[in-house]
């Protein structure tokens, strides 16, 4: 199952500019920190036009609690350094992938 975390702070439009033209930056040293950590899952990143959030993060891949908890510490952390130390609060969101092929192992089996 995909995941996705969104971050919200205090001043969303104005932090918003400060990430969007950066969005390229702030990804590449989100993959470097990854790769030094190794995580090897892939983490996209969008920052949206409205709403509270700042900036979300998904993986269409399915890594560990564990790789996933480790994955949003250092995307708020590269985020944080970006807009100055601001404190950041993360929250998942539902999401589904449509289109998306399985195997009978994904399947399970019902008792």
């Amino acid at each position: 199952m995909p995941h996705i975390v969104e971050f919200e702070s205090g001043e969303p439009e104005a932090q918003r500019a400060i990430l969007r033209p950066a969005l390229n930056e702030i990804a590449a040293a989100v993959g470097v920190v990854l790769r030094d950590g190794h995580l090897n899952c892939p983490i996209y990143l969008t920052v949206p036009h409205s709403g509270n959030s700042i900036v979300m993060m998904a993986c269409a891949l399915d890594p560990t609690d564990i790789e996933w908890s480790r994955a949003t510490s250092i995307v708020c952390k590269v985020i944080t350094t970006r807009l100055g130390d601001v404190r950041l609060h993360g929250r998942p969101v539902v999401c589904v992938l449509a289109n998306s092929t399985i195997c009978a192992a994904d399947l399970g089996t019902e008792t």
